[in-house]
């Protein structure tokens, strides 16, 4: 079993500016251009190339972001959010393996809204729909690798960064909530076999994500 821990050096470089992003969020969303959103959700997770193929480990989500109006129907956001990646094996076949790799996680995107909601009295209209597409910076902050095997010997060379393809959809029950699916795809390998001598396999990662947004 191996371990990559966060430490009190890490939490200080990840509060600080998770603290500042809040706040700016705060001071741009009383302005009418600009929305704040709070994030909640899971992921479904696989990596390509750990001899086991399916969307199996699941992990948690959540985090805080702004938006931006821009011309029409089209919007941009950028989001701060702890992501749970990783991979495992199918249920039932052995030998188990699950690793978890936490990453704090910075998609930027732009955004069409559609299928317009009249607002009643003063309040403004707004849209039920919304498509996405982006692109995504992580850093990975700890793992946690509970059985051994699947990618066990590649964690301590593994990609400390990583740039994802975004895409995905959100449906607002109402003005305020709503619900994404959101496809997550690297661009980069997680690991590569000539940057370490004990996996022979290269890695990249691949998720899922269910998010609740609430957005102010």
């Amino acid at each position: 079993m191996q371990y990559k821990t966060f430490t009190l050096q890490k939490y200080l470089k990840f509060a600080l500016p998770v603290f500042l992003f809040f706040v700016c969020a705060q001071i741009l969303t009383a302005q009418r251009r600009f929305s704040a959103e709070g994030v909640a959700g899971m992921t479904a997770s696989q990596i390509d190339g750990d001899a086991s193929a399916g969307f199996h480990k699941v992990g948690l989500q959540g985090g805080i972001g702004v938006s931006t109006r821009l011309k029409g129907k089209q919007s941009a956001s950028i989001q701060m959010l702890f992501t749970q990646r990783g991979c495992q094996n199918q249920p039932q076949i052995f030998p188990y393996f699950k690793t978890t790799l936490n990453y704090v996680e910075v998609p930027i995107q732009w955004h069409y809204a559609d299928w317009l909601v009249k607002g009643e009295g003063r309040e403004d209209d707004w849209y039920r729909a919304r498509f996405s597409a982006g692109l995504s910076y992580a850093r990975l902050i700890s793992y946690k690798d509970k059985f051994g095997y699947g990618i066990e010997a590649a964690l301590p060379d593994l990609n400390s960064n990583s740039f994802c393809l975004v895409v995905g959809a959100t449906i607002f029950t109402s003005r305020h909530l709503g619900l994404t699916f959101r496809y997550n795809r690297s661009l980069a390998p997680l690991y590569s076999p000539g940057s370490g001598k004990n996996f022979s396999n290269t890695l990249f990662e691949r998720f899922l994500a269910i998010q609740l947004n609430y957005r102010l």
